[in-house]
């Protein structure tokens, strides 16, 4: 984060959801994005100590930060790949299709 002062930069790494929830905001999002994205955090962020303990293992510093975690982890993608039903989208209920 260039250009932010210390002290921001030091609140955004204690707090986790801060990130999180900005990058979950941060892009238009349909209302069942927005909920899988809301009940995920704690799945994710578990994902995250995953990859942290894997580095451990593997003889490396964990050196991964939240922030670029997320970065390589689009939110739109891990929903599409959801089963339908996840999604919210079922026989009575077909997926919205966006034309511009």
């Amino acid at each position: 984060m260039p250009g932010f002062p210390d002290y921001l930069r030091q609140l955004m790494e204690e707090e986790p959801k801060l990130p999180y929830y900005a990058a979950l905001y941060g892009q238009p999002r349909s209302p069942n994005q927005l909920k899988y994205g809301q009940d995920a955090f704690q799945d994710i962020y578990n994902e995250y100590f995953g990859a942290l303990g894997q580095q451990i293992q593997q003889g490396q510093e964990p050196t991964l930060q939240w922030g670029d975690f997320l970065n390589e982890m689009p939110l739109t993608q891990r929903f599409a790949n959801l089963p339908q039903q996840q999604r919210g989208v079922g026989r009575f209920n077909p997926p919205t299709q966006w034309r511009w």
